[in-house]
């Protein structure tokens, strides 16, 4: 079977798998009661989740049989990463059931990105303008890598609050990275975005509208431990791959800003930064009375949409001036943040 079909098959079975795992899930899975801090007021059926793992993996390794002996190294570090990203999933979908804190995941999720970077992939050379790379070594190269890795993923979970919001932003995330990477000659990173996506997409209408399910932590960090581990493997190790790893970042500003942000401000009042809260701009614009979950989501998702075009755009720049627009959408995003905040208090 040709590359082209062998994509269009897994990412089907991606798609249709996440749906139907994610309703077996709806039916016997845990349940989150409500919460102080959270946003809905009626005990839910989570780790819906399980079902975009599930989505993907049977994408991936469908497209691998399909595509026959002879696959290139590439998949098999996106296998790894794969791995990788289901062990942090599983973990979650335990944290699901038992709930074994903050610092627990936050230690799972360091180590098994350690892992990643050790043996799957990690940025060694870090482009900060044009004619000018920062050289940064195995070492520092791979602390910074788990600490990317650890960012994302947890921005991710972050902002799993309201219906819709976080499956959504990173369906657009992925979308986004399958068109650059299909464009600019990474067609397997371009395969496996597609997959989650289809992943993501067989999810979410349990999820969005009327919230039957949520996708729990499992869901959350293994999606935000995939396209951040993507991103590591699509920019290659001395920024000498197809795309840069600003694509990502890029494209996933507006989740990053709004947990970056708010952990600054809780820093800054000396409050904990484990403790649960309603202080990130999505809560406080739910909580000013008759707006829906689904209003959000929708803004939340154009916004997304927004950043990952300005993506597609940096990428079809010149390599060297990519960190120059890079740096104009992170101050676009904090401008965004600080003024809706504002409105907000």
């Amino acid at each position: 079977m040709t590359g082209e079909w062998a994509a269009i098959v897994a990412g089907a079975a991606a798609l249709a798998t996440s749906g139907a795992v994610a309703g077996l899930v709806a039916r016997i899975g845990p349940v989150d009661a409500p919460r102080a801090r959270g946003l809905h007021r009626r005990p839910t059926p989570t780790s819906g989740g399980v079902g975009i793992m599930a989505g993907v993996a049977v994408g991936l390794l469908l497209f691998a049989w399909l595509s026959g002996p002879g696959a290139s190294p590439m998949l098999g570090r996106i296998g790894g990463l794969l791995l990788l990203a289901a062990g942090v999933g599983v973990f979650g979908a335990l944290d699901d059931m038992a709930d074994f804190g903050a610092r627990a995941k936050l230690a799972v999720d360091v180590l098994l990105a350690a892992v990643f970077a050790v043996f799957v992939g990690r940025i060694e050379a870090l482009p900060l303008a044009p004619g000018v790379i920062l050289p940064l070594g195995p070492i520092v190269g791979g602390l910074g890598t788990v600490l990317w890795i650890v960012t994302f993923s947890n921005a991710v979970n972050f902002m799993d609050g309201a219906n819709g919001l976080a499956p959504g932003a990173l369906i657009v995330v992925f979308a986004g990275l399958a068109v650059a990477a299909g464009l600019h000659g990474a067609p397997l990173i371009a395969v496996a975005a597609m997959i989650a996506a289809a992943a993501g997409l067989g999810f979410l209408p349990w999820n969005h509208p009327g919230g039957r399910l949520f996708q729990g932590d499992v869901g959350a960090l293994f999606s935000g431990f995939f396209a951040a581990g993507l991103a590591v493997l699509a920019a290659g190790r001395n920024d000498d791959g197809p795309l840069s790893l600003y694509f990502v970042v890029l494209a996933g500003l507006p989740l990053l800003t709004d947990v970056l942000l708010t952990l600054l401000d809780r820093a800054r009042a000396r409050l904990s930064l484990f403790q649960a809260h309603r202080g990130h701009v999505y809560q406080r614009w739910l909580d000013r009375g008759g707006r829906t979950h689904g209003a959000l989501a929708w803004r939340a998702w154009l916004v997304m949409a927004a950043f990952t075009l300005a993506a597609l755009a940096m990428e079809a720049a010149p390599r060297g001036w990519r960190p120059v627009i890079f740096a104009a959408g992170v101050a676009t995003a904090a401008a965004g943040w600080a003024a809706l905040r504002r409105r907000l208090r």
